[in-house]
């Protein structure tokens, strides 16, 4: 199991800033050393599996560093990505919560390093502290609420306006600012996998591309994007986004 792996010397749970950014953040000193004993670290490679759909819930995962793709197989058996997880993000809680296996599988879509924690040190806290409890069950609401979210941008958004939102999304995580105020980025994510996030061919999305570059708002090659104008794409989703 990827869980097994040779593990490598990760952050100290205690000085770890990324902890107070999500569930961990309620536990106390005491908790947090429980914390720290269990958790084992080790690298992963782009392209290398976390952990799989269907598999055993073993304990829950946080990333300290890298971006991680969450997908899902869908009714065709394809891999579709569904979200992207970053630094001080957490994987994995929903089946060992639930107490069934994976429902999503999880792959490194760079260099990661990514903490584990074994779900009998998880299942101790939780006893332990009943405020992490509740930490997770908002990260539940939350990821419902985006999902309801989703659901509605999918039907009253057009596949460009889509697209716009979700490079929008990457230019503020992944983009820098050039001298003359472009934005320039190296996109993490394969057209297809951008395709699938927008639930778009990847034909359709190719004519997207065209467009944008046709219009003077952005140039891409290969993976390098080039917005030349960001208000247009701003401007573009501001409609949307204040409806």
């Amino acid at each position: 199991m990827v869980e097994q792996r040779r593990p490598i010397r990760g952050d100290d749970c205690i000085e770890c800033r990324l902890r107070q950014q999500n569930e961990w953040r309620v536990l106390e000193s005491e908790e947090i050393k429980v914390l720290a004993q269990s958790q084992k670290c080790r690298l992963y490679q782009a392209g290398e599996a976390v952990f799989s759909e269907g598999e055993p819930s073993h304990g829950i995962y946080c990333i300290n560093s890298g971006t991680v793709a969450i997908r899902k197989i869908n009714s065709g058996g394809n891999a579709v990505l569904v979200q992207l997880a970053y630094p001080g993000d957490t994987l994995g809680y929903r089946g060992l919560l639930l107490g069934g296996n994976r429902c999503a599988s999880a792959e490194a879509l760079g260099a990661s390093k990514i903490c584990f924690i074994h779900r009998d040190a998880v299942c101790a806290l939780l006893d332990r502290n009943p405020a992490l409890g509740l930490q997770f069950l908002r990260r539940i609401n939350a990821d419902l609420d985006d999902a309801h979210a989703k659901l509605v941008q999918n039907a009253t958004f057009s596949n460009r306006t889509k697209f716009v939102h979700l490079l929008l999304v990457l230019m503020n995580r992944h983009g820098r600012t050039a001298n003359d105020g472009s934005r320039v980025m190296q996109l993490p994510l394969s057209r297809r996998d951008m395709a699938s996030m927008i639930g778009a061919r990847h034909e359709t999305l190719s004519r997207i591309i065209s467009r944008l570059q046709e219009d003077g708002i952005a140039r891409f090659s290969g993976r390098t994007v080039h917005v030349t104008q960001p208000n247009s794409l701003v401007d573009e989703i501001r409609p949307m986004t204040l409806g």
